[in-house]
């Protein structure tokens, strides 16, 4: 019973933040991923499967609520599924400091001669995030339950890391601590990405090891490469690790497919953004305190505009450059213009003067990317 109640307040508090954010100016992003792939789990024979595995996000300033699925069809006639819902929400910054609280539910399962074995788990989290121009930490914890659906376990943790961020691209840490019922885990992993041009290269490596045996390595590498606006092609290759909350086991795979977007540049995957403080005052990095922005209307277009009286150079990097540096042109005195389209919806990007750090400038919110590094958020009408 207990757990039930575990599982119905991580439902119930996800719920609750999609709610509180409704009506937020808000922005909904899709995608859908088909691919064909060769999957070797341990244990197994190794496996031809076309992959299925659709996503979509509902963000606005200060919430995201997201669910994505994935569904293999292997050569052998057995099918494989996952699913995952989730929200997550940051308070208002004091200083360098935010707190983001989040919680999730899912399932997989793997299906084999008329034979099902399902897993299920549900948890809440919470990590304190410490953020300065080009890098970050964090670190919190997390609590719910996992196991079959006939018999779940409790689960806890402990997580902390760290993130550096560069014109290109992302470095980051984490450490994980995890306790699944009689079992615990702790893993190591890092992470890095990279834009160069229509380019995305993405690769993880880290270790997953217990109490009962020795630390196991796994990693991997994609690229993606943007054919059209909204069609790209993606490649991957690599091991993944068991997830003893998750229910999936370690294997090996190799993809390649096409990813079809809503969006004609969706940019970096975005975490929830974070509105500035409610009271005007002195705004510490990653803030610019000389630069403010503003969206004016010209006819039947959006433009972007910041607002900066001694620059010689103003850029701006976003969703809508693909997250390469663009110079601005001057628009009059103290006016520097951006020649890109922005289409409706959230506006994600950050602004630097001659040549100097990224930053959020005024009249925009604070955002954190996937990896907790800030983002300038705006409303496009």
């Amino acid at each position: 019973m207990r757990r039930r109640k575990l599982r119905g307040l991580v439902l119930a508090a996800a719920a609750g933040i999609g709610a509180a954010a409704a009506p937020c100016a808000a922005q909904v992003d899709a995608r859908l991923d088909a691919t064909a792939a060769i999957v070797k789990y341990d244990g197994f024979l190794s496996s031809g499967a076309a992959s299925f595995s659709p996503a979509v996000a509902w963000r606005s300033v200060g919430t995201t609520v997201a669910a994505r699925g994935t569904l293999l069809f292997f050569e052998s006639g057995n099918t494989s599924f996952q699913g995952l819902f989730s929200a997550s929400t940051f308070t208002a910054p004091l200083g360098r400091a935010r707190l983001e609280v989040a919680g999730e539910a899912g399932g997989s399962g793997y299906s084999a001669y008329g034979e099902v074995q399902s897993f299920v788990h549900a948890l809440a989290q919470a990590r304190l995030h410490l953020m300065w121009n080009r890098w970050g930490l964090f670190a919190g914890g997390l609590a719910g339950a996992a196991g079959a659906p006939a018999g779940t376990g409790g689960a806890s943790g402990v997580t902390a890391g760290g993130w550096v961020r560069g014109t290109a691209g992302t470095l980051g840490f984490t450490w994980t601590y995890e306790a699944v019922g009689d079992s615990s885990y702790d893993e190591l992993e890092a992470r890095a990405r990279l834009v160069t041009g229509p380019m995305e290269l993405e690769a993880t490596g880290g270790t997953l090891g217990s109490g009962a045996g020795l630390p196991r390595g796994y990693g991997d590498v994609s690229a993606t490469l943007r054919l059209t606006g909204r069609i790209r092609a993606v490649v991957a290759l690599g091991s993944f690790a068991r997830d003893p909350i998750r229910g999936t086991i370690a294997g090996h795979y190799l993809s390649a497919g096409i990813r079809l977007a809503t969006r004609a540049s969706a940019g970096p995957a975005v975490a929830p953004t974070i509105a500035p403080p409610a009271a005007p005052g002195p705004r510490r990095s990653p803030w610019l305190s000389d630069a403010r922005v503003v969206v004016e209307q010209r006819g039947d277009e959006s433009v972007l505009i910041v607002l900066a009286t001694d620059p010689h150079t103003v850029e701006v990097m976003g969703d809508f450059t693909d997250w390469r540096p663009v110079a601005l042109a001057r628009d009059g005195a103290g006016r520097w213009r951006c020649d890109a389209r922005l289409a409706s919806g959230l506006l994600r990007f950050n602004v630097r003067l001659d040549g100097g750090a990224w930053g959020v400038p005024q009249g925009a919110a604070l955002g954190a990317d996937d990896f907790g590094s800030g983002v300038a958020v705006m409303v496009v009408p």
